[in-house]
């Protein structure tokens, strides 16, 4: 696939490996091309012995790190492979886990992880500049490996200068291709002390066959200059370690301090400004779920930005509009997210759904408290709708024509409904009014066939017109104690009440 075309949605290195695993996960890259979701594996081969293939486990989440339904595949290796061909994921898939199930050569399989723990290896030493023998260290090294760590050995096997972990029958490293035993000899400290001294005393036997110099004040000369590049490039040095290293901790500290007190702009600025340093991505995104939380007070937060999510659109009012026609998801369950771009989502604006004819389940936010006018109009297919915690409006004309919905429960929260809002709803049977609802608005349910039973938890004091018209298969409707049934005011063409069963509950 042209990586023109990719649109990356998460990269990550990955360090786990599992004893005497011949294989391991380098990265997991998620990426979106034509509309699609894939998923690139970089791996690496431990082993001298030979690989044909993996049997792998891929566990991905969506953008609030909820887990999405896991993949089992095989990945066929060729013996330089590092890339695996693109696996399909989910639409809504972020991040990946991939675990290494089990190592095959052709049929046979020469490892299994069973139940086993990634192996918890200790911290590699890093080779410092200002180690005394570092010097003579790059001497030794030029051209043939780069000095990162001391090479060691683990359990099974032994890790190279580069990091980069191989199994005990490898010579050479599968990443860098250093030779193990070159590099346990010349990273010995006894050894590089001795090649240093020889090299020193070589230094002073040999002349300088570039400069004559006529005097010892030349010689003077040279010593300064020398001093004096010396100081510049350990000036230098310096420079370069305190900005990527000492004020980037720093600003790292502010931030998490920022994030512990509170401070959630100051510290998801903070973190966002470190770019790749250490965890600051991750903690950024961290600090943006916290506010999510505080903003919402829930416990949990599904929160996008139209930079992901281009469809939406949001006004500083917490109205949230949607482009259909741009939209590439499921239309089979579609859950409303609670913040977008920031800014809490409070109300559906008109028409959200209107004519989505696959749409089937959708779950509201509970920050949502008002559905706009003919906000489900027309949906064909819609058969569940999961209301939120802090509904207070249902609009008019709300579910108009949604023919393929039987049940409704209206939560005790809502305290309007718009007239007509279930009109021609044909095959809707049975209705809970919350008891936030005492007027059932005119034509709100005109024209239900298959209505049987509605139950009022409020008391009712209005019925509009035509509210229960073309409703001949109603049977009983309930209202709560105390309701005096006539004394309601019941509006013109209700016919279908007359030959209805009023139940008082007790």
């Amino acid at each position: 696939m042209d990586t023109d075309m990719q649109k990356i949605r998460s990269d990550k290195d990955v360090h786990e490996w599992y004893p005497l695993c011949p294989c391991q996960v380098r990265k997991n890259t998620v990426y979106e091309t034509d509309g699609r979701v894939y998923l690139s594996v970089t791996t690496a081969i431990l082993t001298a012995g030979h690989v044909t293939a993996l049997h792998v486990t891929i566990e991905p989440t969506d953008a609030r790190r909820q887990p999405l339904p896991a993949i089992r595949t095989s990945i066929a290796l060729e013996w330089s492979a590092e890339k695996t061909a693109p696996i399909p994921l989910p639409d809504t898939a972020m991040y990946v886990h991939t675990t290494i199930d089990a190592v095959y050569d052709g049929e046979r399989a020469i490892w299994e992880r069973a139940d086993r723990s990634p192996a918890n290896l200790p911290e590699q030493a890093m080779l410092w500049q200002t180690d005394p023998l570092y010097a003579q260290l790059r001497r030794e090294c030029e051209g043939i490996v780069e000095p990162v760590y001391q090479p060691d050995t683990i359990d099974g096997g032994w890790r190279c200068t580069c990091g980069q972990i191989n199994l005990a029958d490898r010579e050479d490293c599968c990443r860098c291709h250093g030779n193990r035993a070159w590099m346990e000899s010349h990273f010995d400290r006894e050894y590089l002390a001795e090649k240093n001294n020889a090299y020193v005393e070589l230094a002073k036997k040999t002349p300088d066959r570039k400069v004559n110099y006529r005097n010892d004040k030349d010689r003077a000369d040279r010593r300064k200059m020398i001093a004096i590049l010396a100081s510049f490039a350990a000036a230098i040095a310096l420079i370069v370690c305190t900005f990527t290293l000492i004020i980037p901790s720093v600003r790292y500290s502010k931030a998490d301090t920022a994030l512990a007190n509170g401070d959630y702009d100051a510290a998801i600025t903070g973190f966002t400004a470190l770019g790749s340093f250490r965890d600051a991505a991750a903690r950024a995104v961290d600090a943006t779920y916290q506010k999510a939380q505080d903003m919402t007070g829930l416990d949990e937060v599904y929160l996008v930005t139209t930079e992901d999510c281009p469809w939406f659109s949001i006004t500083e009012d917490g109205v949230l509009s949607m482009r259909k026609d741009d939209y590439k998801g499921s239309w089979e369950e579609f859950a409303v997210p609670d913040l977008v771009d920031g800014i809490i989502v409070r109300e559906l604006d008109r028409n959200f759904f209107l004519n989505c004819k696959e749409l089937q389940t959708v779950v509201l936010s509970d920050c949502i408290e008002v559905l706009g006018e003919q906000v489900f109009y027309n949906c064909d297919a819609l058969t569940e709708v999961r209301f939120g915690k802090n509904l207070k409006t249902i609009a008019p004309r709300a579910f108009i024509n949604c023919v393929s919905l039987t049940s409704i429960t209206i939560p005790d929260t809502v305290e309007t409904i718009g007239l007509r809002a279930f009109n021609s709803c044909t095959a809707l049977t049975d209705v809970t009014l919350g008891r936030g609802i005492t007027e059932i608005p005119s034509y709100l349910f005109s024209c239900c066939y298959k209505l049987r039973r509605v139950n009022c938890l409020g008391t009712i004091t209005t019925v509009g017109d035509f509210a229960f018209s073309e409703c001949p298969a109603l049977e009983k409707l309930y209202v709560p104690a105390g309701c005096d049934w006539n004394a309601v005011a019941i509006g013109s063409d209700n016919d279908d009440l007359s030959h209805t069963e009023i139940v008082v509950e007790r």
